[in-house]
């Protein structure tokens, strides 16, 4: 009986890992090592949520979540890493931003590498349950050893492998639509910008994108990390987000 429970066990394991979304992997060639360190005496670092509040004459302020570190143990360092993670999400906001409030930040990955955030905003459809939800979602990740934002320009070497397997990824629903190469283009080049020189470029084309501050930033592609994965939000429609593997 024991040994029947133990088979069972091992067959229903086997059947939930297969069923895990995934698709390519990235190998070490390809990506800089999420554990590489230049040193290896880097402590462990406190993540610490902070509030910014903007303020306007013409409006009610309000407030927006950004993410500060504490006992990294170089002052310099930590003092770079805290104003890249303030600016990131700062450095954008205007009066229109008071939707940001609702904010939430989780850390993906930290380690003595990487410190990679994720500001996740869930809007439920108007019509109830049983319709999508749509997310703005803000992927932050920041070089810990420079204090530096990580774009996916500089995370990945071999661009055009990613744009491949972008390309060829299977999402293995029916809802999200393939990638094509113009999108896939598209994809890697506002996941390797910031949200303020993403909309700072829209807005040469359109004088109004900073009234609809809400959409083009839902609607751009970011990324963040894990342990093991690059995730990339493709969209606002988080069945659209990337999952590829790092080889370890």
């Amino acid at each position: 009986m024991k040994k029947a429970i133990l088979i069972y066990f091992c067959i229903v394991t086997a059947m939930l890992f297969a069923g895990c979304k995934s698709s390519g992997n990235v190998t070490n060639a390809h990506i800089k090592k999420l554990g590489e360190s230049k040193s290896s005496n880097i402590p462990d670092y406190k993540v610490n949520i902070k509030k910014y509040i903007h303020n306007n004459e013409n409006s009610k302020p309000f407030s927006v979540k950004y993410v500060q570190i504490t006992g990294l143990g170089n002052e310099s360092i930590e003092s770079r890493i805290n104003q890249t993670l303030k600016s990131s999400i700062t450095e954008w906001i205007n009066k229109d931003c008071e939707w940001m409030e609702k904010s939430k930040v989780v850390v993906k990955c930290k380690n003595s590498k990487y410190l990679s955030l994720c500001y996740t905003i869930e809007w439920k459809d108007k019509n109830g349950e049983g319709y999508m939800s749509t997310y703005t979602r803000i992927g932050v990740t920041v070089d810990v050893q420079t204090g530096d934002r990580v774009y996916l320009s500089n995370l990945i070497k071999d661009i055009d492998d990613l744009k491949q397997k972008l390309k060829k990824y299977d999402y293995k629903n029916e809802f999200s639509p393939p990638i094509d190469s113009d999108e896939a283009d598209k994809i890697i080049r506002e996941a390797s910008i910031s949200e303020s020189k993403y909309l700072k470029e829209i807005y040469q084309n359109d004088s109004y994108a900073y009234d609809e501050i809400k959409d083009e930033i839902g609607s751009k592609s970011s990324f963040y990390l894990t342990d093991n994965k690059l995730v990339i939000t493709r969209d606002e429609y988080d069945l659209n987000d990337v999952y590829i593997n790092f080889n370890q």
